[in-house]
């Protein structure tokens, strides 16, 4: 491959192409059923179809009300997995509701891990700050968006640096500042021992940008989280 040509006719020069084709809900076989459906089958806050004691989880599912910053329908191991709990406490007589917690997703294109941790869409939204830094040497890069009134961490990108989730997931819940996530960034790696650490260079950058004084406290592991 050495270019790709847009519908208006602009060339793009690359050396690799990636296509992602996305996910569709193979639900044909269930259409001449009673069961109400979009691209998938639509589902309540329980899971719960349109036909009384059928419920759908999965890639199938379509979410008729989907929490705040979720899709619809999500293809993700995790999500399937929630739903499946979720749906045995409805058959055990403990209903619950479908609550997805934080959103994440990782991959490995090739030998670079990508991960997403809470929201970072791909246009910042209006009151969200967006600090960035990269290393173009190794092909690294920390992306983590935060509430411009309140500093409060809404989602991190990193390519190439593997993240601890336990740990993310926690400081988005609990709400911490760009400034706690930073000076502790080192609790939420994950890559291999002696690998190179970035921390010190991340927060430098940070404090250029922003004029902070702010410094790690913190060393790398899962025992030093708690």
């Amino acid at each position: 491959v050495e270019a790709v040509i847009t519908k208006s006719g602009e060339k793009i020069n690359c050396q690799f192409v990636g296509l992602t084709v996305g996910v569709s809900p193979n639900i044909d076989f269930l259409k001449s059923l009673q069961l109400k459906y979009n691209r998938g089958i639509l589902v309540d806050e329980y899971l719960e179809t349109s036909v009384k004691d059928v419920y759908a989880i999965g890639d199938c599912a379509e979410q008729t009300n989907p929490a705040s910053g979720r899709r619809a329908i999500e293809q993700i191991w995790y999500t399937g997995r929630i739903m499946g709990e979720t749906v045995a406490q409805t058959i055990c007589r403990n209903p619950i509701k479908y609550s997805p917690g934080v959103f994440f997703n990782s991959a490995k294109f090739f030998d670079i891990e990508y991960q997403t941790y809470g929201q970072v869409p791909a246009q910042t939204p209006d009151g969200v700050k967006s600090f960035y830094w990269q290393n173009t040497d190794k092909k690294l890069l920390v992306r983590i968006n935060y509430n411009s009134e309140n500093q409060i961490v809404t989602g991190v990108n990193t390519f190439g640096i593997r993240m601890r989730h336990e740990v993310w997931d926690d400081w988005i819940k609990t709400q911490k500042t760009i400034g706690f996530v930073l000076e502790n960034l080192p609790k939420a790696n994950f890559d291999p021992e002696f690998f190179k650490q970035y921390e010190s260079e991340i927060l430098e950058k940070y404090n250029s940008e922003n004029e902070t004084n702010l410094k790690l406290k913190s060393k790398k592991g899962i025992l030093n989280w708690f």
